[in-house]
């Protein structure tokens, strides 16, 4: 289902295009915005974090709209850190969607 598996990496379009500046922003835009850090699945692996919540969050209308929901989403969560995957979608689905996880330290 998804093709892409990057923290603020590199999201297609349904036209097969790289839209790595709104990822970026997107990215950007986030961490102003959330309390929580942004890292890779691969750091939180690497970290011994504990997964919390994974979900996905939708739009049809944009990349900004996207950035829009996920926001409001990670400000109401207390988990310290997010990764976010990017879709890649098909010639048949214009839609931006993006699995967010939400992590919490090791417990000791």
């Amino acid at each position: 289902m998804f093709g892409f598996c990057f923290s603020v990496g590199t999201a297609i379009a349904a036209d097969d295009v790289v839209l790595d500046s709104d990822v970026a922003k997107v990215g950007s835009e986030l961490a102003a915005e959330v309390n929580a850090e942004q890292i890779s699945v691969e750091q939180a692996e690497e970290m011994g974090l504990n997964r919390a919540e994974t979900y996905e969050i939708s739009s049809t209308v944009s990349v900004e709209n996207l950035e829009l929901q996920i926001a409001e989403k990670l400000k109401e969560s207390i988990m310290p850190y997010y990764s976010i995957e990017f879709n890649d979608p098909t010639s048949d689905d214009n839609n931006y969607r993006a699995i967010v996880t939400e992590y919490f330290s090791k417990v000791e």
